[in-house]
Order: structure tokens, then sequence, then C-alpha cells
């Protein structure tokens, strides 16, 4: 989804498989000829743990890559699902570790606050984005009206995992 201020100029939409290993390149055909500051995920796993890493990201597109997540992530744990359940699990969690320290903010004073990782940019000024850019709850707006969508499209029967 790309926005400009609030305004949504273009969605597009990408498959990828449960558990999968096609989220980044997924992710990169559909920034492909898209014209933009940064990029914001909500978080670097889609589809369970088809995971995006997103140092590369960031190294292959040329801008800041931020991911936001709700609620800290237990890496112990995650290191640990993904040696149980993936042969591949070293590549996995390579993209783990390569999201690099995580970082909270708080952009609304009276709810939680948020997390995230970022590469391409300082992590002060990935918090001043999202700070400027979360005009209705703490979730940043790229991420809030794409989480939204997703919801809707699921209820149209589309399969969003």
């Amino acid at each position: 989804m790309l926005l400009e201020g609030t305004r949504i100029l273009d969605i597009r939409l990408g498959e990828i498989d449960v558990d999968g290993v096609d989220a980044q390149q997924t992710l990169l055909s559909l920034l492909s000829a898209l014209s933009y500051d940064v990029v914001m995920l909500s978080g670097i796993s889609f589809g369970g743990f088809n995971l995006v890493d997103i140092k590369a990201v960031a190294r292959k597109v040329g801008k800041p890559v931020i991911a936001i997540i709700r609620e800290k992530p237990n890496n112990r744990e995650v290191r640990d699902a993904l040696r149980k359940h993936f042969p591949d699990w070293e590549d996995r969690w390579r993209a783990v570790k390569g999201a690099g320290r995580l970082y909270s903010c708080k952009p609304v004073a009276d709810e939680p606050k948020l997390y995230f990782e970022v590469r391409g940019s300082s992590p002060s000024a990935a918090g001043r984005i999202i700070a400027a850019s979360s005009t209705i709850s703490r979730l940043p707006e790229p991420v809030r009206v794409a989480g939204l969508v997703a919801k809707g499209l699921r209820g149209c029967g589309i399969r969003i995992p």
C-alpha cells in the first residue's frame, strides 16, 4: 500500500506461501516501479514464518525499512520454533538477526509503546517517522490501513494468511 500522508495512492496485492521463503521477493516485486521514501512493515514475519530480511531489502531498494512490532518479541522462542519446525532454520534465523537491534517508542501518550527494527536509517529518525505517521492510533497509518485492507479482503473470501 502506498500512502501520501493519509491518502491512499496505490494498493498492490501479492501472494506468499504460508511458512514459505517467498515473502521477501514478493515484497520487492510489489515495491518495484513505486516512488516512496520509506518502507513500513508490520514485523518481518508474514504467513507464519515466511520472513523478510529488512537489512537486505533496505540495501536493495536504497530506502529505510522499518518493521513495526506491537508487542516485544521473544527471540529465544522464535529461534526455538524455527529450530523445531524448519530444516533451513539457520537461514530464517539470519533474517531475524539481520533485522538488528530492537527499539521502542511511544507515538501516542495514552497507549502502550511500540517496538521497531530499522535498517537504512537511524533509530531516532525512524522513531520520528513512526510518531509523525501515527495520527489515529499508536500504529503508523501505512501499517494500520494495510491491516484493515487485509482484514476486509479476508472477509471477501480472498485467501490472505
